[in-house]
C-alpha cells in the first residue's frame, strides 16, 4: 500500500501537475510528472467514467496502485508529483503489461534508470 505522504490527493495538485508537467505515455497509460518542493513523490490516479462502471474503475486503480508498490524502492529519492491516467486498453490489460508500461514511461522520464 502507498504511505499517506504518497498519495496525491487535492485538485490543486492534480490540476498544477496537469497544465505544467511533462507527459509520457503508451497505448494503455499517460503519465504526468512535475517536480515538488517536499522531500519525496506523490502519485495520484485518474480513471476516466468512460473505462466502465465504478467496479471497473476501482480495479484499475487498485491494480496501478499495486504496479506503482512494486517500484517504490526505485523512487525513494525523487521529489515529483506524478498523475497516471487510464486509456482504454488498460480495461483489458493484466498486471504485468501494466507494469511494465508503468516502467518504461518512468524510464522515459529519465526518473528510473
Amino acid at each position: 500500500m502507498i504511505s499517506r505522504i504518497h498519495r496525491l490527493r487535492e485538485n490543486r495538485d492534480f490540476r498544477r501537475v496537469f497544465q505544467r508537467g511533462q507527459s509520457f505515455a503508451t497505448s494503455r497509460l499517460v503519465l504526468y510528472s512535475f517536480p515538488n518542493r517536499l522531500s519525496h513523490y506523490r502519485v495520484g490516479f485518474s480513471v476516466s467514467k468512460k473505462m466502465g462502471n465504478a467496479v471497473v474503475r476501482n480495479r484499475l486503480k487498485r491494480v496501478l496502485r499495486a504496479c506503482f508498490y512494486q517500484l517504490e524502492k526505485d523512487l525513494s529519492s525523487v521529489s515529483a508529483d506524478f498523475v497516471i491516467i487510464c486509456r482504454k486498453p488498460a480495461v483489458d490489460a493484466e498486471f504485468d503489461v501494466l507494469l511494465s508500461d508503468l516502467r518504461k514511461m518512468l524510464n522515459k522520464a529519465k526518473i528510473m534508470l
